[in-house]
């Protein structure tokens, strides 16, 4: 099966090399900054596309900025290439080692490359901030709200084109049984809260696009920032994508 990291049967091959490679990579990245977005990856498929182990022991360059992505188990450590600006909202674009790319808007998923399942063109109508979910979470004695918005899509391959739905998001009051076990230590996540998203499937449709896809986010109730996200792309294949490292080291140390 295709998934992030299609090299990765070869990983443990000439590791010393690649860990060197890694290590050069930043200043190369340096000469490169403000270049194309092609640039940006030339010179990171040098880097290192890795296991959760080695991952979680790679030394990182305190002046990039890196997601640890997986997509249905498999995982890659992805640098920041470059922020688009797309109808006044910023996306940030993230690239592997090889070439695989996505793209996240507002905390939420917008854009795929090289997966074995990509989303393309998404576009999003009177979709609400994430945190607006977050409204009344905290008062017991108030229904969370929830809201509703358009999303438009098209999935590859296959080529489903313009996949219009309509998509649920809510709070949850619990940590969602699939959120990563680094979320599981209440005394390092005592600001996180979470939001769920979900395609709402009308009960009489016969479009067989529409499926009851599923998202969960967590975020950082003081800040808003999303820290986490976990996108269903079909009902077999996840992609999720975690701010790396996490939590984040203090900066006095």
């Amino acid at each position: 099966m295709k998934l992030l990291g299609k090299k990765m049967n070869q990983q443990r091959l000439r590791l010393k090399s690649k860990y060197l490679a890694y290590i050069l990579l930043p200043a190369i990245l340096c000469a490169c900054a403000g270049e194309s977005s092609n640039v940006v990856y030339d010179t990171f498929k040098l880097g290192i596309s890795n296991p959760n182990t080695l991952i979680d022991q790679t030394p990182l360059n305190p002046n990039f900025r890196y997601l640890k992505v997986e997509a249905n188990g498999q995982p890659a450590l992805l640098v920041l290439g470059y922020v688009d600006t797309k109808n006044n909202a910023q996306h940030d674009v993230w690239y592997s080692a090889f070439k695989e790319a996505i793209e996240i808007n507002r905390g939420r998923l917008a854009n795929t490359e090289g997966l074995a399942v990509n989303w393309t063109g998404v576009r999003t109508i009177d979709a609400p901030a994430l945190k607006d979910a977050l409204v009344g979470l905290e008062t017991s004695t108030k229904r969370v709200p929830k809201f509703r918005y358009t999303r438009i899509r098209t999935v590859m391959p296959g080529y489903q084109v313009n996949i219009r739905e309509t998509v649920i998001m809510e709070a949850l009051s619990e940590i969602p049984r699939d959120a990563p076990a680094v979320f599981r230590d209440p005394k390092l996540n005592a600001d996180i809260r979470w939001v769920q998203e979900t395609v709402l499937v009308p009960a009489q449709t016969d479009n067989p696009t529409i499926k009851p896809l599923r998202a969960i986010y967590a975020l950082n109730s003081k800040t808003f920032e999303v820290v986490y996200g976990k996108q269903d792309l079909t009902e077999n294949f996840y992609i999720s994508w975690l701010q790396w490292p996490y939590p984040a080291k203090s900066k006095s140390n």
